[in-house]
């Protein structure tokens, strides 16, 4: 299996957030755990290397960038610009 995120960091504030180094895209980027009825799915977002520096601070409260994807399973419409970041950052694009 392809990995796809490196240098996990959890950030103290908030657990639903995980960032991380994304070899296919080549950006830092967060995933926020969400709730859709009984069933849990993530966003992904940008961020900044200075908020992926400071993401295990204990009062840092990280901003979100831009929407990379969701996987939320609906709901959500996709765009193909999306779509297309999905497949790299999962290394089948």
């Amino acid at each position: 299996m392809d990995e796809y995120m490196e240098r996990e960091k959890r950030n103290p504030k908030r657990a639903d957030l995980i960032a991380f180094w994304s070899p296919g895209l080549q950006i830092y980027a967060v995933s926020v755990l969400r709730n859709y009825s009984f069933m849990y799915y993530c966003d992904y977002y940008e961020i900044s290397p200075e908020t992926y520096n400071r993401f295990e601070e204990p009062d840092f409260n990280p901003p979100l960038g831009r929407l990379l994807f969701s996987e939320a399973p609906a709901g959500h419409p996709r765009t193909p610009d999306q779509d297309a970041l999905r497949e790299k950052f999962y290394g089948r694009g």
